[in-house]
């Protein structure tokens, strides 16, 4: 066969495909909202579970947006250093196609 291998690619797909039975087997077994529910320790009490969920969903956006942010200044400060090498340095930066002897 020419080209590129794509045996890791079916084995990645089944393992995914394993994965989304194994989910569909819970959630049809003890349904949907269980997936909301804290696991061992944190679900006892009872009365506290609702409240470690919401914290935890918080938790999740929280980071995320520092992600997002941390994201922001990454690009900021690649953006600025191209621009200090190109108008300051004069520096210039080409991408060949792999393949051309440019």
């Amino acid at each position: 066969m020419i080209g590129w291998p794509t045996e890791w690619l079916d084995e990645v797909g089944n393992q995914l495909w394993a994965v989304l039975g194994a989910f569909r087997g819970e959630v049809s077994r003890q349904g949907v909202m269980t997936l909301f529910r804290p696991v061992a320790p944190f679900n006892r009490p009872d009365f506290l579970a609702p409240a470690v969920t919401i914290a935890a969903l918080l938790s999740v956006l929280l980071l995320s947006g520092v992600a997002v942010a941390a994201l922001g200044a990454f690009v900021t400060a690649l953006i600025a250093l191209y621009l200090l090498l190109v108008q300051v340095f004069g520096v210039t930066i080409e991408v060949h196609p792999f393949g051309t002897g440019a």
